[in-house]
């Protein structure tokens, strides 16, 4: 066995081990009622014969589904002298009101939710716990409850000391799935950083969401990042549920490659982020009760769907698609499992509560290591071609005069293809950042050894996230490849070099040219940009942009840093940007000024 599976097999060793312990323990019988919400008081409770309540067992949990009626508990207490708490376990829920009775008194009330402040709680936790107050008499609980979202009231009785033994391995769990995703997440994120393919930073966000959803959905956001504005909890659920399964819909579509291998899956997962898109912004004008309903059922879509397309590939060959089969079917499971437990169509269970925060990170996990043997893939591939070029060259030698001659012509056609691919950006066609880094170098040596001046202008599209936002990457990028053409239109000399600097920034370096002329030069690109509106590739109405541009000029000598260029045009560009964008900013005189 190979060291990796070792290693994926201890991990989900540990995983599955944390969470058997964690389950509530000293489940408690009790009777329920349900009325419309606010139709009853707790004098019309009490006074409700007995043959009207329904009752649950210890070994049962009252899950009715979202609804929006009141349900009222009357929980029993036998006399002990243990300092005992009444456990909630479920921290969703958005009022909660407990009353004790003794001796057909009541003596202590509380009221709580996820709607009122996070310290309106009588014990700090992420779910909601009473201690009961000392007695000689029996007790009696009687609590309402009211929701919009899943209706699920799992009730537990035990001694304090019990309760923090469980408490210390159910934090465990959860500051362990903490650890295993986010290290997962920063790691992926650095490899993003450095290898530059969009597949890891959906990966990165896919697994950062899903997470919050399940830390959510634990009462840990509740708790620890927005104590104080408990009216979050009622409009962060629905949209952080629909943007993990935008994420991931999103990463599975890159990382499988469906639109070359399964067109038929790619409109169907392109079609099902669409939905899921709507849906958030329909959510936002619902009620929280239709929104968190609608969001449930179609992640109980999505999840199958998107593994059954995996599985279709998985079945014609696909490696890459049996690593994401293995890695999605815990997620899928646990999905499946708390969205038809939040539906009610399932009862609310240790397994049903446990599975997806499980699921989220044993996918985690695999998917991490089926990207890595992605990477290996994409190596394999490259040294095979490496190989074959080595192959080609070995026959080539062997071949008469004028092959030979034709070979070494076609090879040297070749690695002038491949020089000139490497330099340049493939979505604009411009020059990259590595042929930018490599011209900045030899301009600068041959300045220092003519005395001349060379100046820089980095140029910044204004509200380019905004248009990705509004009308896609896919217009985006026609926007980037637009200005890029404008811009090098209007840079004529053979001398001069545009380049794609990152993102939506460009470049332009300026040999044996002064601030003046600099500064025109930048002039003119920007009322070239402002002039050319962008037809867009899918036929829709032109996008109008504006450019904000900052200009440096320096005098190279051997005492200077080219970096030095590199920061005042950077720093001319923030101001441009500052300053109201749409206009160009020139370093003088040792500070940035504004001439357009």
């Amino acid at each position: 066995m190979s060291n990796g599976r070792r290693l994926v097999r201890a991990i989900l060793i540990i995983l599955l081990t944390l969470i058997s312990p964690i389950a509530l323990s000293g489940p408690a019988a009790f009777q329920w009622l349900e009325a419309s919400y606010g139709e009853l008081a707790l004098d019309d409770v009490r006074a409700v014969p007995a043959s009207q309540w329904q009752s649950v067992s210890a070994d049962e949990t009252l899950n009715r589904g979202f609804s929006d009626s009141d349900y009222w508990l009357k929980v029993t207490l036998p006399v002990d002298k243990r300092n005992r708490l009444l456990v909630v376990g479920y921290p969703l829920l958005d009022e909660v009101s407990l009353y004790w009775e003794v001796d057909g008194q009541i003596i202590e009330t509380h009221h709580t939710g996820d709607t009122l402040p996070f310290n309106s709680r009588p014990i700090v936790h992420r779910n909601f716990v009473f201690l009961a107050p000392p007695s000689s008499e029996p007790l009696t609980a009687w609590m309402r409850v009211h929701t919009n979202g899943s209706a699920q009231i799992p009730v537990a009785v035990m001694p304090s000391a019990e309760f923090l033994a469980k408490e210390q391995a159910s934090f465990g769990w959860q500051a362990m799935f903490v650890g295993v995703v986010f290290s997962l997440a920063l790691y992926n994120f650095f490899l993003f950083a450095m290898v530059r393919d969009i597949t890891y930073l959906w990966y990165v966000l896919t697994v950062f969401t899903t997470s919050l959803v399940q830390l959510n959905f634990n009462g840990l956001l509740f708790q620890w990042v927005w104590p104080t504005f408990p009216r979050l909890n009622e409009f962060i659920t629905a949209p952080l549920v629909g943007a993990s399964l935008i994420f991931a819909l999103t990463f599975t579509i890159k990382f499988l490659t469906l639109k070359q291998f399964s067109p038929l899956g790619y409109r169907l997962l392109w079609f099902l982020r669409l939905t899921t898109l709507l849906l958030i912004g329909y959510s936002l004008f619902v009620s929280y009760h239709s929104g968190i309903a609608l969001v449930s059922a179609l992640a109980a879509i999505c999840t199958p769907i998107a593994w059954l397309v995996a599985l279709r590939l998985w079945l014609r060959g696909q490696t890459l698609a049996g690593y994401y089969v293995l890695a999605w079917t815990p997620l899928l499971v646990g999905h499946l499992a708390l969205a038809t437990s939040k539906l009610g169509l399932l009862p609310r269970s240790e397994f049903t509560e446990m599975a997806p925060q499980a699921g989220v990170a044993i996918e985690a996990v695999l998917l991490s290591f089926a990207l890595a043997y992605r990477i290996n893939i994409e190596r394999k591939k490259r040294q095979e071609a490496q190989e074959h070029a080595l192959v080609v060259q070995r026959e080539a030698n062997l071949t008469l005069e004028t092959r030979v001659r034709e070979r070494t012509e076609e090879l040297q056609n070749a690695n002038q293809l491949l020089k000139a691919a490497s330099l340049t950006d493939g979505l604009t066609g411009v020059a990259n950042r590595r042929r930018f880094d490599e011209k900045l170098n030899e301009e600068w040596q041959r300045a220092i050894r003519h005395e001349h001046e060379l100046s820089l202008i980095m140029v910044d599209i204004d509200h380019f996230k905004q248009v990705n936002d509004t009308f896609g990457h896919l217009v985006g990028d026609d926007c980037l490849v637009a200005v890029a053409n404008v811009i090098d239109n209007e840079v004529q000399r053979s001398i001069d070099l545009l380049a794609r600097f990152g993102g939506e920034e460009f470049v332009v370096l300026l040999p044996t040219t002064g601030s003046e002329g600099a500064g025109v030069v930048a002039e003119r690109l920007r009322t070239a940009v402002e002039g050319s509106p962008v037809k867009v590739s899918d036929g829709g109405a032109p996008v109008n942009l504006t450019i904000s541009l900052g200009v440096a000029t320096l005098l190279a000598t051997q005492g200077a840093d080219p970096q030095e260029l590199m920061r005042r045009a950077d720093e001319a560009l923030y101001r441009a940007k500052a300053g109201g964008r749409n206009r160009v900013v020139v370093w003088r005189n040792s500070q940035p000024t504004t001439i357009s």
